[in-house]
């Protein structure tokens, strides 16, 4: 009879369990064997069968012979590409709109498939809708918007974010922050005189990390 190491099992286990917690995808049997400092496939292979066996993993047969299948919590699921396309202004508008830095993927299960962009805010003028300086924003690509909304809207060529509201029955743009100047008119509102097009709505705010104060 074939002596069990048990201790090697654990040694498998634990290596499969994490890196699918790590990687977010099932490890090869050539990476476990690598990793683990076991001479052949066939001392991985047998150790997969025993874990199976023992209901600790999953394997799917249908995919090979050395397939191991992750966990459904641990899936990702779908997602979709999403480009970071520079800053926003929260306050004045700026012009750094479209200067692509990178693409991202993000889960379709927390955030829809919407046709997305990220941009940095950039200012203070949202902060009463929960917008800081350093956030990043998750702009759902729509040229309407509807009133309460918060929208990324261009104002000659220039982008800024703002609450797209409605003063007797005519849209402007209003500002989440009421901080007024000596005369006590309000900093940061904006009531613009010249055309200015909706590009797009704000489905998310990912904040940005707190730093401690030195």
């Amino acid at each position: 009879m074939r002596i069990i190491d048990e201790d090697r099992l654990k040694n498998t286990l634990d290596f499969i369990l994490d890196y699918q917690k790590t990687e977010g995808k099932t490890p090869t049997y050539r990476q476990i064997q690598h990793s683990c400092n076991y001479t052949s496939l066939g001392t991985v292979a047998a150790d997969v069968a025993r874990l199976k066996k023992r209901n600790l993993i999953d394997s799917d047969s249908s995919t090979g012979w050395n397939s191991i299948k992750i966990p459904s919590q641990l899936a990702s699921g779908n997602t979709h590409n999403t480009l970071v396309v520079g800053s926003v202004r929260c306050g004045e508008p700026s012009h750094a709109l479209e200067n692509i830095e990178a693409s991202v993927a993000l889960p379709d299960a927390i955030f829809g498939c919407a046709d997305h962009v990220i941009l940095h805010a950039v200012g203070p003028s949202m902060i009463k809708r929960g917008i800081f300086d350093g956030d990043l924003l998750v702009v759902r690509r729509q040229c309407v918007a509807e009133f309460g909304q918060t929208v990324i809207a261009i104002l000659d060529g220039d982008s800024t974010c703002k609450i797209y509201a409605s003063r007797n029955g005519v849209p402007f743009l209003k500002a989440a922050n009421d901080t007024v100047d000596n005369r006590g008119k309000r900093v940061y509102d904006v009531h613009p005189k010249t055309e200015w097009t909706i590009y797009g709505v704000v489905d998310f705010v990912i904040h940005a990390p707190v730093r401690d104060e030195l």
